[in-house]
């Protein structure tokens, strides 16, 4: 059988048609991302890809593995992600490692249907992915997708402006660009939502509309990776790429459900609004192997409950509701999950009179290091964005760091009748909001002026 058959199999789904908020059969596909920095099996480079796969009902877990690659892959996995807690939607993701075929690949997948009822009048669904195998001139690494994820359903009420920022990244470096999918091998009907405009920086803006135009809608995007100069490709076969030209392409398929409209949608009043210590979006963190990541969000809503918290991941990230409001995500990354930077998108779903509102979408994007010594948690450097704001608590026998830190202060006063204590209480309690854990000891080593009037003397700078 050949792969494109076998994808094809792989990714035929129901065609029966039900209703999303009762007796849904159908699936939607979610996003993909692939990866090539898999070691090699007899002689051959491998392929890691990852999808996420949407659809009312969980459809539990398996994992098949083929050493030798002789049955045509080496490892494949099926788990569940997140499920809303009424029954409205599951996310799944599949990861699939196989041997490199070809210089590059195309497939066209095909789907069963989407839900019932969408409002841009599309009843099934399939996408393109082109996947780019050649190496790179300015890496010397194989090309990888860019990569984003985002929850099945993401909900607005139709009285409110919203923009959606989606999250992209590229392992690459290389510039990436969001369109809707315009041509049949990537939807069939395409039809993109009327009431969503997309920027090429990939953010879905939603105005305010008409009761009319309430409903759920299918969003259809391709992501495309654009290299910031001119390079080489080159396996058996070779190309070049201009900044104009896209490397690789891969889908970005969710529902958007406009509900009815909302008393006000000032965040905080009946929208849940994010509190710290919840992440900024697009903040970056890192952690390695084994190792514990604690992320707290939070949320308050005046005349509303917050009832859950939704997000998309890895598959191994544990959610808890700890109190009302509050929220953790506690994820320790495998081996398999190393040396790769993972999204995750969340929302908080607060209830009001049986109606359900979201927060604005909100992602950040985790490095993991394939260190298995436990580390503080600190941002990685792969994204220009805000500094996270989140902790997590060492695993038992974490070991000692000592760290220098080098500070030019500006005061109002005479420096040397500033207590000393207080000054360092302040500099503490600032680190920790930065996510330095909260049990870190500060030394004043040297300092010129002599800060406080204990201040030992010194003739160095600090």
């Amino acid at each position: 059988m050949s792969l494109s058959v076998l994808l094809l199999l792989l990714m035929v789904c129901s065609t029966q048609a039900s209703d999303f908020f009762s007796q849904q059969q159908a699936s939607f596909f979610g996003t993909f991302t692939y990866y090539t920095k898999e070691p090699k099996v007899n002689g051959s480079d491998l392929l890691r890809w990852r999808y996420t796969r949407n659809s009312r009902n969980c459809d539990g877990s398996y994992s098949s593995v083929c050493p030798d690659s002789s049955c045509g892959y080496v490892l494949s996995e099926l788990n569940k992600v997140d499920s809303e807690s009424s029954g409205e939607w599951c996310q799944m993701e599949y990861i699939y490692i196989f041997p490199i075929l070809s210089d590059d690949m195309h497939q066209y997948w095909l789907g069963g249907d989407w839900i019932n009822g969408l409002r841009n009048t599309i009843r099934s669904w399939n996408t393109e992915v082109l996947l780019e195998l050649r190496k790179r001139s300015d890496t010397g690494n194989e090309n990888s997708s860019p990569q984003t994820t985002i929850i099945p359903v993401v909900r607005v009420p139709s009285n409110c402006q919203r923009d959606f920022s989606l999250l992209m990244f590229d392992p690459d470096g290389d510039d990436v660009k969001c369109r809707f999918g315009n041509t049949s091998s990537e939807c069939d009907p395409c039809n993109p939502p009327s009431v969503l405009s997309l920027s090429p920086s990939c953010t879905l803006s939603f105005s305010p509309t008409n009761s009319s135009n309430e409903g759920p809608y299918a969003v259809q995007i391709l992501m495309e990776d654009f290299p910031r100069q001119t390079i080489t490709l080159n396996k058996t076969t070779q190309t070049i790429k201009t900044t104009n030209d896209a490397i690789s392409k891969a889908p970005l398929q969710f529902v958007l459900l406009v509900d009815p409209a909302v008393p006000s949608c000032t965040g905080g009043d009946f929208l849940p609004r994010f509190l710290p210590p919840t992440p900024d979006h697009r903040a970056q963190l890192y952690t390695n192997v084994s190792q514990t990541l604690q992320i707290s969000i939070s949320a308050e809503a005046k005349n509303s409950t917050m009832s859950e918290l939704l997000f998309s991941g890895p598959y191994n990230v544990i959610r808890n509701k700890t109190g009302p409001g509050e929220f953790t995500l506690t994820w320790t990354p495998l081996q398999k999950q190393a040396g790769q930077n993972h999204p995750i998108c969340f929302v908080i779903q607060a209830l009001s009179n049986g109606t359900k509102y979201h927060s604005e979408l909100r992602c950040l994007l985790v490095g993991v290091g394939i260190k298995t010594t436990p580390a503080a948690t600190t941002p990685t450097t792969s994204l220009p964005t805000t500094t996270p704001k989140t902790t997590h608590s060492p695993p038992a026998n974490t070991p000692a760091y000592v760290a220098g830190l080098s500070m030019k202060l500006s005061s109002l006063v005479d420096l040397s009748h500033i207590d000393r204590d207080a000054l360092l209480n302040q500099i503490k309690e600032a680190l920790v909001k930065q996510g330095l854990p909260a049990d870190i000891t500060l030394q004043l080593r040297s300092s010129e002026p002599q800060i406080g009037a204990t201040a030992a003397p010194s003739t160095d700078t600090t």
